[in-house]
């Protein structure tokens, strides 16, 4: 008699995200339930996929990627509508202030189901102490410390908080479920406009 073993993704620690934000959404998420997630009014989740985008102030930012495994990858961000004929990106609120919010999603299983493989935050970079000592007292001490870079990991999910020196006026905090990004062919998977 054969056992038979469910594997599904696991889910990054939910009070990690929760302390982050608390509607935020868990890494593991099926994308159908993150679409559904409370927003503030005014706001809705775009994807690069949606044939009824809004019109964006930015169109480059949902600009369908054409990198290896492209089909098999969805990214998404929080957009509101400016009063006008578009719409502009938006912020999530987060223990540190609002924050711009990017999701990416990867196909996973026969049926399609695509997945949250990695959530990133991006918010003044004025909260790089704050949120540093809010995950340091909640995951330790960063196995990997470099200026400007702090990383966690475990043997399910990795969380990275860094500034891009394109943009020192930010910070990100990206958190991620390692078994599901490995499904990304494509490397580079920084999403940053």
């Amino acid at each position: 008699m054969a056992a038979i073993v469910a594997w599904g993704p696991a889910l990054a620690d939910p009070k990690v995200v929760r302390a982050l934000g608390e509607d935020l959404p868990q890494p593991g998420a099926l994308f159908e339930d993150v679409r559904a997630m409370k927003l503030a009014p005014g706001r809705r989740i775009v994807c690069e996929s949606d044939t009824d985008k809004p019109s964006l102030a930015n169109p480059g930012q949902m600009k369908p990627q054409r990198s290896r495994g492209a089909d098999h990858v969805r990214r998404c961000s929080v957009f509101a509508d400016d009063g006008g004929d578009s719409w502009r990106q938006a912020g999530v609120a987060t223990v540190f202030g609002e924050a711009r919010l990017w999701l990416i999603f990867i196909e996973h299983g026969a049926q399609g189901r695509y997945r949250l493989a990695q959530l990133s935050l991006w918010a003044k970079a004025g909260e790089w102490d704050k949120a540093a000592g809010l995950l340091g007292a909640l995951l330790g001490e960063p196995s990997t410390r470099a200026s400007r870079f702090l990383g966690w990991q475990d043997e399910q999910h990795e969380t990275l908080m860094f500034i891009d020196e394109k943009h020192p006026d930010e910070f990100a905090v990206a958190i991620g479920d390692i078994r599901l990004r490995k499904l990304m062919k494509s490397p580079g998977t920084a999403i940053r406009e």
